[in-house]
Parts: C-alpha cells; structure tokens; sequence
C-alpha cells in the first residue's frame, strides 16, 4: 500500500475567482538573515500554486513576522498577499509621497482580504494626500537631475479632498473625466468612512482601484514623462 501524500495548499486571493481560495502548492522559494547593524532577523517566502477553482497560477509572497527564540515563541508568518497574476501597481515617478504609496498598498491588501470598504477609505486617503502634495507649496522639479528624496514640505494645512479635487481641476491638473472620476472616489470614500449599514461590491472597489490608479500616473508619471519629451525636444534643438 503506498503512502498517503498530503498535498500542500496556501489561502491567498484569486483574482479570476475574486475569492480566497486554497491554491495547491507547487514550488516555494524561501530565504532569510538578519539585517546588518541591528541585527534583527528577517523571513520571506514565495509560494507557488494553482487555484482549485479555475486553475489559474498564483504566486503569493509571505514575509515572517515572528522568530522562534527571538521575541517569540515559534515562528509566525504574514498572510499570503498575491503578486501574480495583476500584482500591485508600481509607478515610475520619484515624486509621488510615501503616503500616497503606502495607502494604495494597504488599500491592495484590504482588496485582497475582500474588505472592499476598507479599501475605499485607503483609496480616499491616497488622493487626499496626492492633493495636497500637489497643491501646497509647488516646487520646480528638475527631471534630469532628480534628488535621492524629494525635500520635505513644510506648513502645509489640512486640506479636505473635496476642495483638493476642485483646485485641481481649476488648475488644470486633472482634466474633466479625470474630475469625475475623483467625484466617484470622494463619495465612496465618504460612505465607507461613515459608521452606516453600507455593503461595496468587490467589482466597484476594483473599478475605484483602476480610477485612481489612472489619476495618480496622469498627476505624477505622466507629468515626469512629458517633461523629459521636452527636455530631449529642447536638448536637440539647441544642439543644431
């Protein structure tokens, strides 16, 4: 009688399914240390498998969070967050603030856990922050000889999305679809934020992710993209 072989399984999200599923384990890849100077350890992981479901592969990345024999008892790893198929949006601009990053990020995450409303307040804060980098206290950015950091900004005043996004508009930052757009995320963002009996499907959550993922490249990527067309454009009419 052969022996029973268990096969491995990990829960990370599908996004075909739109559901937390038991992908069947295929291939992981582990590596950890510690990091210099501080010597703290450091784990991660990635897992390869298929969906029960519909067979789509998946790659989740872990990373562990507790250390047996170091500030705890066994080791502990993070939840499985999905980055393939459609991983996390990544954007070429060195502008964009770490807030906005870092909102989107969780906002990813909360989309990933099906807490579409949670995602929505992330999203609502991502925009309110790209606001009000954009519109307090402007700085000439040089795009041919960018900083390591941008320079923090100082004095800056609350300010609400819904006047960031109509002095945005005013300003021609953002166009008039890209307005509407904001329109949409400022009211979902407003009925997540709000203790009401309220459900977001996971399809408008997505929808929302997709618009202020296009709103944020428009302001900052397109933005650098274009002022390097003209830097070159001028570059070579100078030189003739």
């Amino acid at each position: 009688m052969g022996a029973y072989v268990v096969e491995k399984t990990f829960i990370v999200d599908c996004h075909h399914c739109r559901a937390k599923v038991a992908a069947q384990e295929c291939g992981r890849a582990e590596r950890s240390g510690t990091e210099e100077g501080s010597g703290e350890p450091w784990g991660e992981r990635v897992l390869v498998g298929t969906c029960p479901m519909c067979a789509e592969i998946l790659v989740g990345q872990s990373t562990q969070i507790d250390f047996e024999g170091y500030a705890g008892d066994e080791d502990r790893w993070s939840d499985v967050a999905r980055v393939f198929p459609k991983p996390s949006k990544a954007f070429s601009s060195y502008r964009i603030p770490r807030v906005v990053k870092d909102s989107l990020l969780d906002a990813d995450r909360s989309l990933q856990a099906n807490a579409n409303i949670a995602a929505c307040v992330m999203f609502g804060r991502a925009l309110e922050a790209m606001c009000l980098d954009v519109l307090e206290e402007p700085q000439q950015v040089s795009i041919l000889d960018p900083p390591e950091q941008p320079a923090p900004k100082k004095g800056k005043k609350y300010l609400t999305l819904n006047e960031g996004i109509d002095r945005l508009r005013a300003k021609k930052v953002i166009d008039d679809r890209l307005y509407d757009w904001s329109q949409q995320l400022r009211a979902f963002r407003n009925i997540a934020a709000h203790a009401q009996d309220v459900t977001i499907s996971r399809e408008d959550a997505e929808d929302l992710q997709t618009f202020v993922y296009a709103i944020i490249e428009y302001v900052y990527d397109l933005a650098d993209r274009y002022e390097e067309f003209k830097a070159r454009r001028a570059s070579r009419a100078k030189a003739k």
